[in-house]
């Protein structure tokens, strides 16, 4: 796993020498790889790590760089996913770049999906882009990759992880699909030896998510499923922000992410796995649909009275 220190290359400086936390450093400005592909970056996006063009400008596509710290899986896991161009990938259109250290890693500059207006979304709406993570997550977990930080919080904030394509971003970018959600860091994520139900338990050591009863060691795909419930839980929270607390099967599915966690040493069955969550999912999002539109003549009629 990753540590926590400082990255192990060059940090950006002021013009007296002195670090400059958030700038970009001179080495990469001119990087030949960058400069052959007409990338110029303009902004900090990580401190050291993440750097982007010029977002801003709409009528040019905008490109993300990142540092990809050697001794992680990150390179490969973007790689090996990268060869798969079926829709049921859940990575990113991405280039990773062999110069040298550090790798590279060449993305579309998209947003996260707390740029979403949750308000606007009926609960079908919100539950079918969880349903995409789900399935993106069953997609790794096939693959024996578990991601161990689906959920990215910084004060109470979804960010980084989890990012979706808008049709603007589209249009400059066509290997994008509109509104489809993209996992992206694979900082600390995992390749491993066995698949779900047959993954002993890892130490997970680096997480913004607290874990429960304070354990140290999960089923690393059990994990994530776990750390699905967080987001979850902020994706209702955004929606029903102003609108009082969510319905109750919002609820029950919370609970039901969550489980009832037993400190599994082998393979865990406290909650169910991104499979069974992608099916049972599935099912619920039918029958909110049915459920939505059967009211929805209801509150028309309403409105129409209302005006009269």
């Amino acid at each position: 796993m990753p540590d926590t220190g400082p990255p192990p290359w060059p940090l950006a400086k002021h013009s007296d020498g002195s670090p400059d936390p958030i700038g970009i450093p001179g080495w990469l400005k001119s990087h030949p790889e960058l400069r052959r592909r007409g990338i110029v970056l303009s902004e900090t996006l990580k401190p050291s790590y993440v750097f982007a063009t010029n977002w801003r400008d709409q009528s040019v596509a905008a490109y993300a760089v990142k540092l990809l710290e050697p001794g992680t899986d990150e390179a490969a896991i973007y790689e090996r996913l990268s060869q798969d161009t079926t829709s049921s990938n859940p990575c990113i259109p991405c280039e990773v770049v062999r110069s040298g250290q550090p790798d590279l890693l060449i993305m579309p500059h998209i947003y996260e999906i707390n740029c979403v207006n949750y308000m606007k979304l009926s609960l079908s709406s919100v539950l079918g882009m969880f349903l995409q993570i789900v399935e993106g997550i069953e997609y790794l977990h096939a693959r024996h990759i578990a991601h161990l930080a689906i959920l990215n919080l910084f004060q109470d904030v979804c960010v980084g992880n989890t990012l979706i394509a808008f049709e603007q971003q589209v249009r400059l970018d066509p290997r994008l699909v509109t509104n489809k959600v993209y996992i992206i860091d694979f900082h600390t994520s995992r390749q491993l030896d066995f698949g779900p139900g047959h993954q002993h338990a890892v130490p997970i050591t680096v997480s913004q998510v607290k874990p429960p009863s304070g354990l140290k060691h999960f089923d690393p795909y059990s994990w994530d499923v776990y750390c699905l419930s967080d987001l979850w839980g902020y994706m209702m929270k955004m929606k029903y922000y102003f609108t009082g607390p969510p319905p109750w099967v919002a609820l029950r599915i919370n609970r039901w992410l969550i489980g009832s966690e037993r400190g599994c040493t082998g393979p865990c069955h406290c909650r169910p796995t991104a499979r069974r969550v992608r099916q049972v999912l599935t099912i619920v999002r039918w029958a909110i649909c049915v459920a939505e539109l059967a009211v929805w003549p209801f509150h028309r009629i309403t409105a129409l009275y209302r005006k009269t």
